[in-house]
């Protein structure tokens, strides 16, 4: 069986790494996808798992993230730098099996880093092709990446559903009945119910893109200290008894401003309940909690028996299966690094069935702001912002 290694750091990319993840179980059925965080069981050593796992598969890729580069332990060191970082030694160990192809992956707007800016041993791995992946294209870009992976040896085909939603790059096609899941009673997740109501209500947009609104960042502008006056030239209070010829008194240089150094970047606290806003003006209260650089999110059980989308929504899945959705809620964990909040996202729909996944990727505008992407792993992409209320915690 074809096997495939998702290599990321988990502060830098932990989101992406899920929704791609999910995507390639969905289009190579037939292949094993290993990530650390659902792959290694607990209790497992960890350098063990990655070396046994590095043996068996046929492709890795690495995530490349906004940080993946200059991410930093708690000694302010480089985390590339250390011989004995996971990341930089499952990499390495990659890039010596022989008949393993090993591709560089862009998320977040990242950039590939030359080879120079890397260590010896994966300096390899900045000569490598790059296949980028955006948040408003993601479908798109992973079904280019699809192209790349069943043309490569001991490699499966992608499954036929599949290969036809990749080829558009807005939401996953639904074209009859067949799209739906077969459980009794939505025991199992329904994330392609969605797509069949998504056929019906397209036009109208859907109400859960849950947290949508454009702000402003506000930037801080450093100002500059005004450089010192030159002093003036020595002239003496008595004349001189005699004319002498003039001495060229050599003026001292302006001294050069040295501006102060920026003051460390200061822990956020983010805990607290929050407001998201999309531009329809539907709003979702949510509660964040943040311990160290761990933060989890939460949404209160949002009733949607009478909102319109969803009446039509659950007309389909009442006609089909004798039940609707009546609440629906977010669950996420994510980590902060400096200004950067990342969080893994699961819906849930009538308190405890998972109904779709995703990522939401924020910055930090200041105590009371963020903006970012909402990635649903469904296909639709978003600009959110969220604002801090006072409002009851989520239940």
């Amino acid at each position: 069986m074809a096997r495939l290694f998702i290599s990321y750091r988990r502060k830098d990319s932990s989101g992406y790494a899920q929704t791609l993840h999910e995507d390639l179980l969905q289009a190579f059925p037939g292949m094993e996808v290993f990530r650390d965080l659902e792959s290694i069981a607990a209790g497992e050593d960890f350098v063990d798992a990655i070396e046994r796992e590095l043996d068996r598969c046929n492709v890795v890729l690495v995530l490349v993230g906004p940080h993946w580069l200059s991410m930093t332990d708690a000694q302010g060191k480089r985390r590339l730098d250390n011989p004995n970082d996971p990341v930089r030694m499952e990499i390495a160990r990659a890039l010596t099996r022989r008949g393993v192809r090993v591709i560089p992956v862009l998320v977040g707007g990242a950039v590939m880093p030359d080879a120079a800016e890397l260590p010896e041993e994966l300096s390899a791995l900045g000569r490598r092709n790059a296949h980028e992946m955006t948040d408003k294209r993601w479908q798109y870009d992973f079904g280019e990446l699809c192209g790349v992976l069943e043309k490569l040896p001991g490699m499966p085909m992608r499954s036929a559903a599949t290969d036809s939603t990749t080829q558009s790059t807005s939401h996953r096609s639904t074209t009859g009945d067949d799209d739906l899941p077969l459980p009794d009673s939505l025991k199992k997740p329904v994330g392609r119910v969605i797509g069949a109501a998504r056929k019906v209500v397209w036009g109208v947009g859907i109400f859960f893109t849950f947290i949508l609104i454009v702000a402003v960042f506000v930037g801080e502008q450093e100002t500059t200290p005004e450089p010192a006056p030159a002093p003036a030239p020595f002239v003496a209070d008595d004349p001189a008894p005699a004319p002498v010829a003039p001495v060229a008194v050599a003026s001292l240089p302006t001294p050069t401003p040295v501006p102060a150094a920026p003051a460390p970047e200061p822990e956020r606290d983010l805990t607290g309940n929050w407001t998201m806003v999309d531009a329809q003006g539907e709003r979702i209260p949510l509660t964040l909690t943040r311990q160290g650089n761990d933060l989890t999110l939460r949404s209160p059980r949002i009733n949607v028996t009478q909102h319109p989308v969803w009446q039509v929504y659950n007309a389909v899945l009442i006609q089909t299966y004798g039940q609707g959705v009546n609440d629906i809620h977010f669950e996420g964990a994510g980590e902060a690094y400096e200004r950067d909040v990342n969080f893994a996202l699961n819906i849930f729909a009538n308190g405890n069935v998972m109904i779709n996944t995703g990522s939401l990727s924020l910055r930090v505008a200041n105590s009371s702001t963020m903006t970012g992407t909402l990635r649903y792993n469904s296909g639709e992409t978003s600009v959110v912002t969220l604002s801090r209320s006072s409002g009851a915690a989520a239940n």
